[in-house]
């Protein structure tokens, strides 16, 4: 009878850690699928597309390339390099995705530190807040990056960028016009630490609400058809 303890013991920690591990992947999902759907458009792509080749150091005309030989859309391109920084190699995961699987089965497979991708694309996400504040309120500088970085945001465009739902596309514009709206506090440099809590006090956690409430979002246009 006593030895059955540690195996219900061990039966008890995985029922428990199941459901947290499902948890932490729905977050992970839910702040990648934000990332895409403020790429939906040039405007939000360009914030996105800078976001993601600071985070990776990957040069954003060979994300473009990346994205378009695994027709892949913004959250699965920083999924795919999440996975080979944990070891797995970028060749595998395409011929994985061409056998049929989805990203998020061969990050399941490779039983993947979900909290861990949820943190750093949170981060990655308020990457994207900030280059969005730092293009309206100056928009040559944020111009000069991109003829820099030889990108234009037009040929950056494919049909995995429509992998998101219409609710998604809705928070991503409120999220995109609050912004703009609250771009003149940034004077072109950092936020001071009494703005920046402003800020984020108006703005709330896009894990838990997806953008702020109420700006007019019908000035930022949604994917092209």
């Amino acid at each position: 009878m006593m030895k059955s303890v540690p195996c219900l013991s061990f039966t008890f920690v995985l029922l428990f850690a199941l459901p947290c591990w499902s948890d932490e992947h729905q977050k992970a999902e839910k702040l990648l699928n934000q990332l895409t759907a403020m790429a939906t458009d040039p405007a939000g792509k360009r914030a996105v597309s800078r976001a993601v080749s600071d985070s990776v150091s990957v040069g954003r005309p060979e994300l473009a390339q990346r994205r378009h030989a695994m027709n892949i859309n913004y959250g699965e391109l920083f999924l795919v390099y999440e996975l080979v920084r944990s070891g797995a190699k970028m060749d595998d995961i395409a011929a994985q995705m061409k056998s049929g699987k989805t990203l998020w089965q061969i990050a399941s497979e490779r039983r993947v530190n979900w909290k861990q991708i949820a943190v750093d694309a949170k981060k990655l996400n308020s990457r994207v807040d900030n280059n969005l504040l730092g293009h309206f309120a100056n928009r040559t500088a944020d111009a000069a990056r991109e003829q820099a970085d030889s990108y234009d945001p037009f040929l950056d465009s494919i049909s995995a960028d429509r992998k998101v739902t219409q609710q998604e596309i809705e928070d991503a514009q409120r999220r995109y016009m609050f912004l703009r709206d609250h771009a003149g506090v940034t004077g072109g440099v950092a936020l001071d630490t009494s703005t920046e809590k402003a800020v984020r006090t108006a703005r709330p956690d896009p894990v838990r609400s997806g953008g702020p409430a109420n700006p007019d979002s019908t000035t930022r246009p949604g994917p092209r058809n």
